[in-house]
């Protein structure tokens, strides 16, 4: 079966259905290993001159941007809210529910409040509507769900600290063509092994205030406290950022694979099936995700892909949503909680070969009503 983010090596004889996909190559290459291999003989296995380098790529990428490597996306956001003197005040923290937990670990690490947020029926992405705009937060953590870009001017004059989750977007674009990441006041990515940088672990904060990097900069180092203050090493170790400097190289040739395969997912689709909503131009596929009508439909195209041996799930169960994990109100969360009971996602990652591709379309072609 072809799990979600990786899969085995082997042709099927699958029929073609659609566009041929330009095979990525393996989530490893003999270059990242090359890479990897330089890192460890230079001896230099904490932060060095290869995560310094990373950071170079990222800011050189997202100009003007201040960029500082971590060890986690999760890391990342924690590092933000510290960035902007929020950290330990107890401010308002908005954040979507259909999301990672990771979002209220950073937000609570912090010593700031969770504001949990219904989303967007189109896109998943936090509802700018359904902020009280008489309770202003102090911080949104806009993530970008999917690769699907949040409404960010909306959400701007709604918040002094507008920080993009980019941790399944990076190399999108939003509708405006601008780069996500270099929008909002600060932005951050995961390298975790399953994102579009698979480093294992790590991540990359970007902020665009000079005064808030150098304060995350001053909390990264033990050495520069003149005053103790309690502090996390969030830092990213140089064989790791050795992994994700590979892969970032040649991120624009894993983006345009991830967009040929969505491409050729939504030729398969049969009439009946309406292709993922908010797969606009510009934007990568972090998943593909189609929509039921609800959940006796959900399980049918689940059940149909498995026996065609692709692994398909609904990605987040009801329990996971963030207003649950807080006890909060569900009615007060309708779309997120018709969400679940609707989304099936089907396989889409880096590694991902032509025969794999072509079992995943012939799957999707034959989608029960």
């Amino acid at each position: 079966m072809i799990p979600p983010q990786a899969g085995p090596r082997h042709r099927d004889g699958a029929a073609r259905t659609g566009p041929v996909v330009p095979h990525n190559g393996p989530l490893v290459t003999e270059d990242d290993i090359a890479a990897v291999t330089g890192s460890l003989r230079s001896g230099w296995l904490a932060s060095g001159p290869r995560t310094a380098a990373l950071e170079e790529a990222f800011a050189g990428r997202f100009r003007p941007r201040h960029a500082s490597a971590v060890s986690s996306g999760t890391a990342g956001l924690r590092l933000a809210l510290h960035g902007a003197g929020l950290d330990g005040t107890g401010a308002t923290v908005a954040v979507p529910t259909y999301g990672c937990s990771a979002l209220l670990d950073a937000v609570l690490a912090a010593g700031c409040t969770p504001v949990v947020v219904d989303v967007t029926e189109r896109t998943l992405t936090l509802d700018p509507a359904r902020l009280d705009p008489a309770r202003r937060p102090d911080a949104v953590i806009a993530v970008h769900t999917h690769g699907h870009p949040a409404d960010l001017d909306a959400l701007r004059p709604m918040t002094a600290l507008l920080v993009e989750d980019c941790c399944q977007s990076l190399g999108g674009l939003d509708g405006h063509g601008r780069p996500l990441g270099g929008i909002g006041d600060a932005a951050v990515f995961s390298f975790y092994a399953t994102k579009t940088l698979a480093a294992g672990e790590g991540g990359m904060l970007l902020q665009a205030d000079r005064a808030a990097w150098e304060r995350v900069r001053v909390h990264q180092d033990p050495a520069a406290r003149e005053v103790y203050t309690p502090r996390f090493n969030h830092r990213l170790s140089d064989p790791a950022a050795a992994l994700a400097l590979s892969q970032f190289r040649r991120l624009d040739r894993i983006t345009a694979h991830r967009r040929a395969l969505a491409a050729r997912y939504t030729a398969a689709l049969p009439p009946h099936v309406a292709p993922p909503p908010g797969l606009d131009p510009g934007q990568v596929p972090y998943r593909y995700c189609l929509r039921a009508t609800g959940r006796t439909q959900q399980q049918r195209w689940i059940g149909h892909l498995r026996a065609a041996g692709v692994r398909a799930d609904p990605l987040i169960p009801a329990r996971h949503l963030l207003h649950r994990q807080l006890g909060l109100d569900p009615q007060d969360y309708p779309v997120a909680e018709r969400v679940v009971d609707s989304t099936v996602s089907v396989p889409l990652f880096a590694a991902l070969t032509e025969e794999q591709a072509d079992r995943v379309a012939q799957a999707l072609t034959g989608l029960p009503d």
